[in-house]
């Protein structure tokens, strides 16, 4: 992969991680947010991220390699994921950056290589959904450095009184 201006590498597989670690990631990033949340909503998400990190290992070959680790230097600093049972069209899934690497254009870095990858899969649209709360206002600007546009707004999934926005961007291989 990819080395991009010498600050991130991808170069391990998500299922790689081990146990626990890409729950921390999504925990870590998550934590603004977290206490803003409904009980049972907070409780959703810790549950569905758990079954989400155990299903890495335990299918190796489908949800766990359908995404990397990210890296600077010797650090682990995020993870990208995709679902890409919709093929020619591949859901993003799960991706972050951890809190102490964030602001410094890792998460662009991030999804460009997510992109790159899809893209020489032969994958032809990406699609995204985020919400629209302000917690998500830097991965809404990412998404859109990144060639997203909004194609639509759904109910929102995480907190009363804000949207979900769909975005999607064409990909053809380089």
């Amino acid at each position: 992969m990819a080395q991009d201006r010498g600050v991130l590498s991808t170069r391990s597989p998500l299922f790689s991680a081990g146990p626990g670690v890409v729950f921390r990631l999504l925990e870590e990033s998550y934590a603004a947010l977290l206490p803003l949340l409904p009980s049972e909503k907070r409780a959703e998400l810790v549950r569905d991220w758990k079954a989400y990190d155990a299903a890495i290992t335990e299918e190796r070959e489908t949800i766990g390699a359908a995404g990397f680790l990210s890296w600077s230097g010797e650090s682990l600093v995020g993870f990208s994921s995709w679902d890409p049972r919709g093929y020619p069209v591949v859901g993003i899934g799960h991706n972050c950056i951890a809190p102490g690497f964030q602001g410094k254009g890792l998460g662009t870095l991030q999804m460009r290589e997510s992109l790159s990858q899809l893209a020489v899969a032969g994958f032809r649209m990406a699609r995204v959904r985020t919400d629209e709360h302000p917690f998500f206002t830097s991965a809404l600007r990412m998404y859109e450095k990144c060639g997203f546009r909004v194609v639509d707004t759904e109910p929102g999934f995480l907190l009363p009184g804000y949207r979900t926005v769909v975005l999607e961007r064409g990909l053809a291989r380089s």
